[in-house]
């Protein structure tokens, strides 16, 4: 099924900053083509490796809630 990024939401670590040898991990809000929202972890890393962001499409065989 084909899925759209609607928000991508980063963890805030505030001034603390990241632990060392955190991965981060952000939850990506994508809309199915019914309109009905999932969230899905993706490491922020991978998210700029396949260029995705707000807007962007994702084909997913199947989404677990």
């Amino acid at each position: 099924m084909r899925y759209k990024i609607v928000e991508i939401l980063e963890p805030d670590f505030g001034c603390e900053g990241r632990p060392d040898g955190y991965v981060q991990v952000d939850d990506v809000v994508v809309e199915d083509t019914l309109g009905t929202r999932h969230i899905l972890k993706m490491e922020d890393t991978k998210l700029y490796e396949l260029e995705l962001d707000v807007g962007s499409y994702l084909e997913i065989e199947k989404v677990d809630d």
